[in-house]
């Protein structure tokens, strides 16, 4: 038997940095029938020089102006030829097996999508640390996963191409395209099926990235997008208490993103999302909120507090030392 032909797209827009690590991991894939398609999305930086040093092993879509990168993936799929679209954001790059692996561990797969779990390459001010698995919650329900904010990220999946036409592609200019695409795969009633081995990774915490950049515009556009799958979920009858759980999870974790760019709206978060919040607070934030202290508030505390803290626990530090210079400490 023939293996399929896999499409490896990559929408790409001023990615100098990174575009080659992720082409060139493209095409390390080491399934054997597959093509790599890039749409450069009117790069202005040295991104199309970089993909034509690929010659004819990529296939480049040398598009008029910066449309988006829901538009850049339409394009892809447009000239795509593979049975299966493999997916994959222009800074983030595959382990040379992620495609074989995932396919073997399917089998002979019925589903529309299959979802891998993520490697995150969490970046700080010193570079990158190790990957870490974003692991599945078992047993896996893609329902639960999108409303948790726990979707595998967009690298970690396969799509049959056939199926992703069905439901009319990716929508341009919505600002949060992958969560509006996997939400309408789901209300389609698109098969999901799920392998366990992670191949894709996925860079996070980079203050230059795309996501970092629009934070404050995401975090609203993803609520929007959770109330109306609840809504969705209510007029179909397919609301159960474990989905009230991830639904709550998901707010809570864009609330958390809110308490670090700006505490005052965590609060109004808090007060619009409650409902679906409180049952899955954490312990100490519900000590705090209990004892009448809000997101702003702790956040003023803390923040003024901290260089008393600082020079406290300095005293504190050259204490033990000259102590334990001395030969009175254990």
């Amino acid at each position: 038997m023939t293996a399929p032909l896999v499409t490896i797209g990559i929408p790409a827009y001023n990615r100098e940095e990174w575009i080659a690590q992720a082409v060139e991991s493209a095409l390390a894939q080491s399934w054997p029938n597959k093509e790599v398609i890039v749409a450069d999305d009117g790069s202005t930086d040295r991104t199309r020089e970089i993909l034509e040093g690929f010659g004819e092993r990529v296939i480049v879509l040398a598009l008029p102006g910066n449309s988006g990168p829901s538009n850049a993936r339409n394009a892809i799929l447009a000239v795509a030829r593979g049975e299966w679209i493999q997916w994959l954001d222009s800074d983030d790059y595959l382990l040379p097996p992620k495609i074989e692996t995932q396919l073997r561990e399917a089998g002979e797969p019925s589903a529309d999508v299959l979802l891998s779990p993520s490697l995150i390459e969490q970046w700080g001010e010193d570079g990158p640390g190790a990957p870490w698995i974003a692991h599945f919650p078992d047993p896996p329900d893609p329902f639960y996963l999108w409303l948790a904010f726990w979707f595998p990220q967009v690298g970690a999946q396969l799509w049959r191409r056939e199926a992703l036409l069905q439901i009319g592609g990716w929508t341009p200019g919505h600002l949060v395209d992958d969560y509006e695409l996997y939400a309408r795969a789901l209300q389609k009633g698109l098969r999901f099926g799920f392998t366990p081995s992670p191949g894709a990774v996925y860079r996070m915490g980079r203050r230059f990235s795309w996501t970092s950049s629009k934070m404050r515009e995401l975090l609203p556009a993803h609520n929007r997008e959770t109330e109306a799958m609840l809504a969705w979920l209510v007029r179909e009858g397919r609301m159960t208490s474990k989905l009230a759980e991830a639904a709550g999870i998901g707010f809570f974790q864009r609330l958390g993103a809110y308490k670090q760019l700006d505490p005052s709206e965590a609060d109004r978060q808090l007060s619009r999302y409650g409902e679906w919040i409180w049952p899955v607070l954490p312990a100490r934030d519900r000590r705090m909120l209990r004892l009448g202290l809000s997101y702003s508030q702790a956040a003023r505390i803390k923040r003024l507090s901290k260089p008393w803290m600082s020079r406290a626990e300095g005293f504190f530090r050259s204490f033990r030392q000259n102590a334990a210079g001395n030969g009175s400490l254990p």
